[in-house]
């Protein structure tokens, strides 16, 4: 009974510390992160160096090597744009900042992170 009365506040306490991305951001979006429109100076939504992209923020390219990669997942530069395409069974990570799902070929964000 007393390691009960111990563990309920300590678990109570951590659930309380742990702090939820605030829902209105005004930093623009990192690799991954959904576009962040309202986000002061920044047009696309993103960070420099990024451009939206299916409603996250990807990296702009001159070539392949200009894509950070993204482990197990085909991500090449595209029309001056990073693009992670679907795998064989339309499927894309979901290790990324915002959850994504197939487009035709390629990943973009989930309806509920779309801004474009």
């Amino acid at each position: 009974m007393r390691t009960q009365i111990l563990i309920l506040p300590a678990l109570l306490f951590t659930l309380a510390s742990v702090q939820c991305k605030d829902e209105t951001p005004d930093q623009p979006g990192d690799f991954g992160d959904a576009c962040i429109l309202a986000a002061a100076g920044t047009p696309e939504g993103c960070a420099v160096g990024l451009e939206c992209f299916g409603g996250y923020c990807e990296e702009s390219c001159v070539s392949n090597d200009d894509c950070q990669p993204v482990e197990g997942w085909r991500h090449e530069c595209v029309a001056g744009g990073c693009q992670i395409f679907c795998d064989e069974n339309r499927m894309c990570p979901q290790t990324l900042g915002v959850p994504l799902e197939c487009g035709v070929d390629f990943c973009e964000a989930k309806d509920e992170g779309k801004s474009k």
